[in-house]
């Protein structure tokens, strides 16, 4: 074998993602979870000051194109037909016994005739309808991530809100970084644990979230003691900071608002 060869070969072997079996996602434990935002839409700050709700986006309004849609691989082709099957008998629980046992040979039939990757890809597009089933609600584990305030608080012209990781807010969850293929036919093939995995890319934003299920609204109420304070950007604008600080002044439960220069110190900005 030539050098260029093998070098073409180790390299692709390189860039092979490793298999795995989505894993169940862990608690997050941490004393607090944080929110940037810009103050582009300062409606859905008013709503969760004065609403006590929060705004739960799926997860094909979120910021990465990839987001909730990690590399997906079978372990066989039966292995794979199966899932098809179970996934028609969820979704059809009016058919008797003998009409789940022909849809059953009919998807067998099919997916041989179709081979491997193309019912893969079959499976992957019909995951979208299920990304519409979920709203997730991003969070971080810390106020002072330099990438976030960049990207998601409008380079320190925005703010970040903290809230204490209590019941009954939550639970909360972490999302896993890995740049994995994820073979969605093992046991737990029916829950989407796929939902918590990002690319190793996206580390630096050290996500926690909480995911809604089915045919929730996307304002969910949370117990307003659990916002605990507000920080604002070192870069704010004056009438932004203003305006953020009579909202908290009016809260039925008063709320701190702090500068992001000042937190370490624990100095509270004057409400006006």
């Amino acid at each position: 074998m030539s050098g260029r060869r093998r070098r073409l070969r180790n390299a692709a072997a390189t860039n092979r993602l490793r298999v795995s079996r989505p894993l169940p996602p862990r608690r997050y434990e941490g004393p607090f979870a944080y929110k940037y935002r810009t103050v582009d839409r300062l409606d859905r700050l008013k709503e969760i000051l004065f609403n006590d709700t929060l705004y739960f986006p799926t997860a094909r309004d979120l910021n990465d194109p990839a987001e909730a849609r990690p590399p997906l691989v079978s372990s066989s082709l039966e292995a794979l037909i199966a899932l098809v099957i179970d996934g028609n008998m969820n979704a059809k629980p009016f058919l008797t016994n003998q009409g789940l046992a022909t849809d059953a040979a009919v998807i067998d039939s099919l997916g041989r005739h179709l081979g491997s990757e193309e019912l893969l890809t079959a499976v992957k597009h019909s995951l979208d309808p299920l990304l519409q089933r979920f709203r997730i609600y991003s969070l971080s584990k810390g106020w002072n991530n330099p990438h976030l305030w960049k990207e998601y608080a409008g380079d320190h012209t925005g703010f970040c809100l903290e809230f204490r990781n209590e019941e009954p807010f939550g639970p909360i969850f972490e999302v896993r970084y890995d740049d994995v293929e994820l073979d969605i036919t093992g046991p737990d093939r029916s829950e989407p644990y796929f939902l918590f995995y990002k690319a190793k890319a996206w580390k630096s934003e050290e996500e926690v979230r909480m995911i809604r299920q089915q045919g929730s609204d996307s304002s969910v109420s949370f117990d307003p003691s659990r916002l605990t304070r507000v920080i604002l950007g070192s870069h704010i604008e004056r009438t932004d900071a203003e305006t953020i600080c009579g909202w908290a002044e009016r809260r039925k439960l008063p709320l701190s608002v702090v500068s992001e220069l000042d937190i370490q110190h624990d100095t509270p900005l004057p409400v006006r």
